[in-house]
């Protein structure tokens, strides 16, 4: 449920995405390739159920403000009673020094509204799970030990932007997921088995949207996983190519990855979808 209970201010109450990065936010059904980053994989905060309140303001004439602030259960989807460890408080703020993108275009990939100006949006998440008892946080598994539950404070930071015009576009994330004990333990200190995926991550992705609606993109995503992790960095290059039909209601999409992974094979992976949706 939305209210918009005093001018600029809008309360929302039930289960939603949390104000975190924006690739996660974007609807699975606008997104500029089949799928969304192993950034947001690895580092996203999802869905939770709580409340957000959620405020605009504009500085002269176009400088666009607005400022969000969750607290949620911190169990994720489709958990509504039986809290388990502490809460979750989601913060953000994002900056439209140009104003509105036509159509919320600042949540849509690829410029398929075509901006005629200069539009830029730059947000910022701070996360705080208070003893999560989740992987992620917010998602993965529940991790386990021989008293019940294993809890941990984990924070995330996300930074991104959007900038498009005149079919061109192009989106950045950087996220940073910490926790004070990433690796589970039992009451003698002994190792469960699970851990947090903690860790860095960038994203970063470009396309052109000719007039005949055929677009062409390229993506760059690192994961660096925590050093406790004993992980290596994951590199992955991804070349996009969509039809848009109808917009994102009615596309063709495809795209091809190619994966590197220190003592791991190369991977190539190639995708192709048709999207229809209302």
């Amino acid at each position: 449920m939305k209210w918009n209970f005093y001018k600029n201010f809008t309360i929302w109450a039930g289960q939603t995405k949390l104000p975190g990065n924006r690739e996660r936010v974007i609807s699975s059904g606008n997104l500029q390739f089949v799928d969304r980053s192993l950034v947001n994989s690895k580092y996203n905060i999802d869905r939770d159920m709580g409340i957000q309140l959620r405020h605009h303001f504009t500085l002269g004439k176009k400088f666009l403000i607005r400022e969000m602030f969750a607290i949620s259960q911190g169990e994720g989807r489709n958990i509504t009673v039986g809290n388990i460890g502490g809460y979750d408080y989601t913060s953000r703020i994002e900056f439209l020094p140009f104003g509105e993108f036509k159509k919320k275009g600042d949540y849509l990939g690829s410029d398929v509204k075509r901006e005629e100006s200069s539009k830029l949006a730059i947000g910022i998440t701070y996360d705080i799970h208070d003893r999560a008892v989740r992987e992620n946080g917010n998602t993965k598994s529940f991790m386990y030990n021989d008293v019940g539950y294993f809890e941990t404070d984990i924070n995330t930071l996300f930074i991104d932007l959007m900038y498009k015009i005149k079919g061109f576009s192009f989106m950045a994330e950087y996220a940073d997921k910490q926790a004070d004990n990433i690796f589970a333990t039992n009451s003698d200190g002994s190792f469960t088995g699970d851990n947090v995926g903690a860790g860095t991550g960038m994203n970063l992705q470009a396309g052109y949207l000719f007039e005949s609606n055929i677009e062409f993109a390229l993506r760059y995503t690192t994961i660096d996983p925590a050093k406790e992790l004993n992980k290596e960095i994951i590199n992955q290059y991804t070349l996009g190519v969509s039809k848009y039909i109808v917009g994102h209601k009615l596309k063709v999409q495809s795209d091809i990855s190619y994966t590197t992974e220190e003592g791991k094979n190369d991977n190539i992976m190639y995708r192709m979808q048709f999207d229809l949706h209302f």
